[in-house]
């Protein structure tokens, strides 16, 4: 078991870093469902329960997001529908203060992946990682707490090579 654990936290690790190397808010938020998903799998088998819960609605919150983009239509009610939704679930899951950090983080992320603009995305997204690398190191999620020091390392990365190369007054391109 503990193989298996490992795999889907490298699995998630890898998804999730390179999410953030991608232009377009649909290839980025598509990453993120599979990383959130691996990880979900992950926090199940180690018992982390409100880490599960919490990244399997982000899972299906993602591609949702994706699917309203796409449609282009409004993220606003879906952003507001899934903030609650994490609050109800960290209650329902509490196992202490400690269930606050992910909590944090997916209502960060919540906002952040349902907003049309990468670089909002990016910028809004750099907190949530501090947020679950606590988090990973009080649980024991050793490959998650990697993949969010490496993925806060990619936000930063992308944040200068799309949002700052560019030039200081020209904006990301919408998301398509």
């Amino acid at each position: 078991m503990p193989f298996i654990i490992r795999a889907l936290g490298i699995l998630g690790l890898l998804t999730s870093v390179l999410s953030f190397q991608f232009k377009r808010h649909k290839t980025i938020v598509l990453c993120k469902m599979v990383s959130e998903l691996m990880f979900a799998l992950q926090y199940f088998l180690m018992g982390a329960f409100t880490g599960c819960l919490l990244d399997l609605i982000s899972g299906g919150r993602n591609f949702l997001f994706y699917k309203c983009v796409e449609k282009k239509r409004s993220t606003l009610p879906l952003i507001i529908a899934f903030s609650l939704l994490v609050v109800t679930l960290t209650i329902f899951s509490w196992a202490g203060p400690i269930s606050l950090l992910p909590m944090a983080a997916k209502v960060l992320t919540t906002v952040s992946y349902g907003m049309k603009n990468e670089r909002l995305l990016r910028c809004i997204t750099l907190p949530s990682c501090l947020c679950w690398i606590a988090y990973n190191i009080f649980v024991g999620g050793w490959e998650a707490m990697v993949s969010d020091i490496l993925s806060l390392l990619s936000i930063l990365i992308a944040i200068y090579k799309f949002d700052l190369s560019h030039g200081k007054n020209k904006t990301t391109e919408e998301a398509t």
